[in-house]
Order: C-alpha cells, then structure tokens, then sequence
C-alpha cells in the first residue's frame, strides 16, 4: 500500500515542479526572453505535462504543439490562469466557467440511470437515514467543493452498504451531476456488468463506447463486487482500474462490499484501496422512501395545475 501512495505523491510532487516551471516559457534562441528559463529535457517535461492538464479544458488552448507550449506562459490565479502567449499579448482563462448546456449535455452523455439525471447534491437527503451521517456528509461535500485537487491527484470515493436500497448509486450520480455542473472534465457512469458486456463486443478498449469509459475525467463504477468470473476480473476489471490508476483518473466506485473484502485480484484492491477515501452509508432501505415522496411530489404539482 505505501508503494501506491508514494506514487501519488511523487504525482503531487511532479504537477508542483509543472506549475512552478510553467510561469517561465522554454529559453529558446531568438524567442522572447522576458521571463524565460532555461530548462533540462525532465523539466520541460513536467511543465508541459501540467500545462496540458490545465489547458485541456479551454478549447483554444486545448491543443497546443510542443513547440507552442514551450513558447508560452501559464500563470495560476485567485479564479483561473493567465496565459502569455510568444508574443507577450495576456490571456485571461476563467476557470470552471461551465454553461448550462455544457453541463446539461455532458449529463446526458454520461450515460448514468435516467431516475437519477436530474439529481444533485442538494437532493440526496442524509437526513432521511436514522444513523448519524455527518461524517459521510462531511466528506461528500469536500469532495464536491475541493474537486479539482481530488481530480489532480487521482482520487476518487468508495461508496458502500450491504444494504440493497441504501442510496448508493444515487449518492453517486448526485456526485457525477453536481461535478458536471461546476467543473470541466467528462464524466461517465457504468454498472461493472454492463462494462463486461461492453468489452465483449470485441475485448477491445479502443471501441469508441469503451474508450469513453477508460478515459472519462470523472467515472463512476456502479455494482462493483457483483459476483463474476475470475477470468473477466483478471483481464476487463484489472485493465480499466490500472488504467485510470496509472493515469490518475478518479473513479467513484459503489459496492455492497468493503474494498478490504472484495474477492478479486489483489492488485485491483489495492489500486482501489489506494486511490479513494471510504464513504460508508447506513445498513438502511430508504429507496422506496424516496421513490414515494417523488411520487407524491408528481400527483401535488399535478393537481396543484389542473
């Protein structure tokens, strides 16, 4: 386990290097020489990861060559970046300034259960459950608030309860959507079983369909512990949590099982284990509850119109 958080932080370590090094452009001969440093092949290295991994969400500047990103410099501040480009001219990029329809659209691309597409943080009710949640709430609502430094190193959440009906796979989707609304980034939504469907297809994550899932900024993996054969959790499951791991792209993983008790491959676990922070809910039913106010809250607007 040590080994895996030592990964992490020498991720952290690196992405801190990236945005020291990014407020000077690359010395270059005859470019602009104000604020400009001359750097080894591992620095400019770091710097254009991290340059990339903030501008990917801007679609001007989403897709810049080396050599471009080597002129310019990117500049953290209060809310957003400032980018210099070769010429000196500054560009201010306001940061997660996501349009309705932005977020709307990637909504319904997520391909999350349609019962839950329109829910939100402020529609799950921790205080439907009879045991106290604070602790849960708590990190739910730091995870949506500090997302961004969640997502820059990879972490994502745990979510648990044996109970059938605890509220796990909406808490889930209230996460996806919540995110989507005030961040940039993809986010998708799988069952594991449907993802083992989808992989059979072929077996081969380069279908557009299975790519999605393997390269999603945000992902939610629903179901995870379901019983399945070794074979599909030694090669569909090992590849897509490696993948996102090696890659630090946090999942938000629901399950009926504690991550320590899955019965699969030790290095799935491990991997799991060492990039989410555990969210256990309630040994409480409260589904069918919550179906039952929406069903009341339909018939009151109903009526409340005719």
């Amino acid at each position: 386990m040590s080994g895996y958080r030592s990964r992490a932080d020498a991720f952290s370590l690196e992405r801190k290097e990236g945005k020291e090094l990014a407020v000077f452009r690359v010395h270059q001969e005859g470019g602009l020489d104000f604020q400009s440093k001359v750097m080894d092949p591992d620095q400019i290295s770091k710097r254009r990861a991290y340059m990339r991994k903030i501008l990917l969400a801007f679609p001007k500047w989403a897709n810049l060559s080396n050599d471009e990103l080597d002129r310019i410099r990117l500049e953290s501040v209060l809310d957003g970046y400032i980018v210099e480009d070769a010429s000196g001219c500054e560009t201010f990029l306001k940061q997660n300034q996501i349009t309705d329809g932005e977020a709307e659209f990637r909504k319904l691309r997520s391909m999350m259960p349609f019962t839950f597409l329109d829910c939100t943080a402020k529609d799950f009710q921790w205080g439907i459950y009879e045991a106290d949640t604070s602790n849960s709430k708590k990190l739910i609502n730091t995870y949506v608030t500090s997302y961004e430094q969640f997502k820059d190193n990879g972490m994502g959440l745990y979510i648990y309860s044996s109970t059938k009906g605890s509220g796990k796979t909406m808490l889930a989707c209230c996460l996806l959507n919540e995110i989507a609304r005030r961040y940039a980034g993809s986010v998708k939504f799988t069952n594991i079983l449907e993802f083992i469907e989808m992989t059979k297809k072929g077996f081969n994550d380069k279908d557009e369909e299975t790519n999605a899932v393997y390269q999603a900024g945000l992902l939610v993996l629903d179901d995870v512990g379901v019983q399945m054969s070794k074979e599909w959790i030694d090669t569909v499951l090992y590849r897509l949590v490696n993948h996102r791991y090696t890659n630090h792209l946090p999942t938000i993983y629901t399950s009926n099982i504690p991550v320590k008790h899955l019965r699969i491959d030790d290095r799935i676990t491990d991997r799991i284990d060492s990039t989410t922070y555990p969210v256990q809910l309630p040994e409480e039913s409260i589904r069918s509850n919550i179906m039952q106010q929406k069903k009341d809250k339909l018939l009151q607007e109903i009526q409340s119109s005719t």
